[in-house]
């Protein structure tokens, strides 16, 4: 999954993606598929929904108790976020409703993606071991910048659980930052201005596996049968 529709990830990241899955395309012969990334959107609305269901007054209430002024994130999270309110039973029932009708989707989305080719027919069978995707939208953010979770609440909301791993390092040289005039939309364009390939040159790039509930052993183990065989970090590599 290079981008989940919302955001695109900035160059790096997208450059270790896809040069990990072309190493286990052609080193391991590991058939690789697009994942298409549903309403991922609808999902940040449910999950951000249900942070703080008595709309963060618990919370700012002890905070209030140290004296400390709220930081930047934690004021964007609880205060400025349209979908933190106090809600009501019937409210709360709702969004649980929604999220189950949620999970529910996004299963049958999984069982219908196939991955194998039927020999005999040419079609595409088998089903998805794992997800590679990105596990944010960029490497290591600035301070009181980094306002976009999806790229790892979308799996705490399905309770799919993940794995996140070093593969590469920023290069400034291969990660420029090109001139766009499209955008997925205006968190993709304000994640765009984050992106300094001076700033961020050497910090380490990683990237993160999905698997489906209950899965965590043999996620794990999927990640130690590429390690071992391809190795990572990529970037130690000549």
């Amino acid at each position: 999954m290079l981008n989940d529709g919302i955001v695109q990830p900035h160059p790096p990241i997208t450059r270790a993606l896809k040069n990990l899955a072309s190493r286990l395309a052609t080193l391991l012969n590991v058939t690789m598929v697009d994942w298409i990334p549903y309403l991922h959107d609808e999902a940040w609305a449910i999950i951000s929904s249900l942070y703080f269901t008595d709309g963060g007054a618990e919370d700012a209430a002890t905070m209030a108790e140290s004296g400390e002024a709220w930081r930047p994130l934690t004021k964007w999270i609880i205060k400025e976020n349209p979908c933190v309110k106090r809600l009501k039973m019937p409210e709360l029932w709702y969004w649980l409703e929604e999220r189950e009708a949620y999970r529910s989707e996004y299963a049958k989305v999984w069982n219908d993606t196939a991955t194998a080719v039927d020999q005999h027919t040419g079609e595409l069978n088998g089903t998805v071991d794992v997800i590679l995707c990105p596990v944010g939208p960029g490497v290591a953010p600035r301070h009181d910048t980094a306002k976009y979770w999806s790229y790892t609440s979308q799996w705490n909301l399905l309770d799919y659980p993940a794995v996140s791993f070093p593969v590469d390092k920023v290069d400034k040289r291969l990660d420029k930052k090109e001139q766009r005039s499209e955008f997925l939309g205006p968190l993709d364009q304000e994640n765009w201005r984050l992106w300094d390939p001076e700033v961020f040159d050497g910090l380490p790039i990683s990237l993160q596996m999905v698997g489906r509930r209950f899965d965590d052993e043999k996620l794990l183990a999927v990640l130690e049968y590429i390690s071992d065989r391809i190795g990572l970090p990529i970037a130690l590599f000549p």
